[in-house]
Parts: structure tokens; sequence; C-alpha cells
């Protein structure tokens, strides 16, 4: 059985809604289409070739980099994600930009080092730890948000370092085995060192797994594999550029449109209050926990009160604790990854549903024809449809 609560059929679904889905997944030239509501499977479509196929996952793979980083922090063989990446590579120490960035600015997407555009300047090179360590800083660590495929292979080698293990040895061990997934492959350098960018190929159903772990917030079969407090931090978008970019730990973050309802919580600045009572930023988040804002506003209120320095003083000491600056109040929000062209990972956690789409490459990567390119994309109706479910 490859879901872990439930036959099909048990869940009450919208009939009409799913013909839909399916019928529009057909359309698009969608080749597997998984989808399971409160842990049970509703949809399993194979539209061609084997239902066990393996399809490269792209960027999806950096919710494998997170995963790992987080159940090292759960083990306490690192701190927390605002441990400086000179920890594990001292070439970084004396570099007065370089030195200051953590794991979670690499997580975030907000490192500031130069990234490649996509990932086709990273292939070549037989070391990508060892890149992305010799790219410049465009940036201040922490200032601004841009998509950087060259950071996240740093998290493949602070698991190595840290564990002892390559990252792919790591995941299997602590996310593969007790979710029993055992078909699939991950991409290696020259050196023997995990992409942590892209490079694992999984199939559908196994992915869907990883999303009803992340819905479940890292319980499986009653089994802690990672600890909530980690999800809860995965899906914490960062306060820098006005909180424009939803992006949490490799994860897309969003609302549906006009249902975004966030709010500042009062826990959340009370332990922090303790820890450094004379903040100034504290002062202003707490003249704004009683009001409910949407990502954009609070994000713009944020900007126009405190420096960027001010916002990452107070995110660095919220981090340290694995404290959220947020918490979500709508129903509706969603998680979402995708993946070149039109692999869709989706998850409605308040609704316990999961969805994953995937395209083989006859369809899905046709770089040098710029007509293919997101043709077949249909990541925002299959949200609203699973919604509808």
């Amino acid at each position: 059985m490859l879901f872990h609560a439930g036959l099909m059929g048990q869940t009450q679904v919208n009939p009409v809604v799913k013909e839909e889905m399916i019928a529009l997944n057909k359309q698009m030239k969608t080749d597997r289409l998984v989808v399971s509501m409160q842990n049970e499977c509703v949809i399993n479509e194979t539209y061609r070739g084997n239902p066990d196929a393996l399809f490269p996952l792209y960027s999806i793979t950096k919710v494998f980099s997170s995963l790992a980083i987080g159940i090292l922090i759960d083990q306490k063989k690192i701190p927390h994600c605002e441990v400086p990446v000179a920890t594990y590579y001292p070439v970084w120490a004396k570099d007065s930009l370089k030195s200051k960035i953590t794991i979670r600015h690499v997580l975030q997407h907000t490192s500031g080092i130069e990234a490649a555009n996509g990932s086709q300047l990273i292939y070549p090179e037989s070391d990508f730890v060892a890149y992305a360590l010799n790219q410049p800083v465009r940036v201040p660590a922490g200032t601004v948000f841009f998509y950087n495929n060259t950071a996240y292979n740093l998290l493949s080698g602070i698991v190595q370092k840290v564990s002892g293990l390559p990252l792919s040895d790591f995941i299997q061990k602590n996310v593969f085995q007790p979710l029993e997934i055992s078909n699939y492959s991950w991409n290696k350098d020259a050196t023997g060192q995990t992409w942590g960018m892209d490079g694992l190929a999984m199939n559908a159903t196994d992915l869907l797994k990883i999303g009803q772990l992340l819905s479940q917030k890292g319980l499986w079969k009653g089994n802690r594999i990672i600890s909530e407090q980690w999800c809860t931090m995965m899906f914490q978008i960062p306060l820098t550029n006005a909180m424009a970019q939803k992006y949490g730990y490799a994860m897309g973050i969003r609302c549906l449109p006009f249902q975004e309802v966030i709010q500042i919580p009062k826990t959340t600045l009370e332990q922090l209050e303790h820890i450094n009572p004379n903040d100034k930023a504290l002062k202003v988040l707490w003249k704004m926990a009683d009001t409910s804002w949407t990502y954009l506003t609070l994000g713009n209120a944020l900007s126009e009160s405190l420096s960027v320095t001010e916002i990452e003083r107070i995110t660095t000491l919220a981090y340290q604790f694995h404290l959220p600056l947020y918490e979500i109040q709508n129903q509706n929000f969603y998680l979402q990854h995708g993946g070149e062209f039109g692999h869709l990972l989706a998850i409605y956690p308040k609704q316990d549903k999961v969805l994953v789409r995937l395209l083989g490459e006859k369809w899905g990567r046709k770089k040098n024809d710029s007509q293919t390119e997101y043709r077949y994309s249909i990541d925002t109706p299959l949200i609203n449809y699973l919604l509808k479910l």
C-alpha cells in the first residue's frame, strides 16, 4: 500500500472537480497526477508511461536540503539556523560580508552571494560547493531576496560535514527509510557531494509522501520524523523585500487572492522581550501585534518603521530560538514548489490536502524552444481545484 491511511473512495470528494482536474491534466500533457486528502489517496492517474517511473524533480530537491538541516538541528548537531556558514567553511571567516551569511540566509535565498542564471553555469563544475564558496557577494546577507541555486549547494556540504554522510545518504537514513521510499536517484558532483539545488528523481507516489509529511508538520504514521517546530519555521518567509517574495525554507508560501491574514504572535514578542527587552524593533512589533495584516501590508509597515539592519537583527534573535515572527490566520494558505517546467508539489496543511503533478522530459523541459517553456504549467488552476476538491 502506497498511502498510509484508508482506501481510495472512503474520503468524500467533489466528483465534478475531480473529473475536471483529471481532464485538465490529460489535456496539459501531465504524466502522473496523485492527490491525497487526510492521508487517503483520492486521485491516482497515470496518463502515460509506468506509474512507478522516476521523474527529475529539479528545484523541488531543495525541500530535502531544508529537511536535512532541520533534522540536524533536531538532533542538536547544529544549534540553530543562525549559525554562520563560515563555521563549516572557515575560508569565509575573514571575509567581512561572507562571514555574516548564516544557514538561514541560504535557506531563505537571502545570502546575497552571486547567483547563477538558472543552473546551467553550475552543471559543468566539478565541485558545486567550491563553486558556491568562490562566488562574490552581491549584497549584504539578509537584505535582499533573490532565488539562488548556487547557494543551496552549500547546504549539502554542511550536511556532509556535520553528519559525515552525503546529503543523499542522510536523507535516505532519516526520511526515506521511515517513509519506505527506496526507488530514487540523486545526482552527485565529481567530488561525490550530493547536489543540494536539484538532482533528485522520484516517483509521484513517493513525492506525495513527502507532501503528506509536511502537511502533518513532520509526523508519519504517528512517528515524529522532523520537529513541528522546524516545519513551522519552514513556512516562514523572510521579512526582506517588504515580504513580497513568499518563499520559506525551499517552499513557496501562498494564500489565495484576498485571503491573506497574518498576525504577529504576542507569545513570540514576550519571549523576545525576556531575552532582549530594550530592542527598538520589539517596541515597533508590539504596536503592530493587535492588527491583522497581509504579507505586503506588514512588510511595508516594517520597512517604514525599521531599517533593514533592525529587521535583520530581530529576525536573527527570533530564529535562534525557533520563534515565528508571524502566524497565518486564514484556512486557505498553501505550500507550493514547482520544478521545470510544470512539476508541482502543492499542500494545504490546514485541510491536509496534497497534490503532486509530474511531466516527462518530452513536455516539461525544452529550454531551447521558447514556445515550449511553461506552456504546460497549470499551477494556479490545480491549486484552486485542490481547495475545492
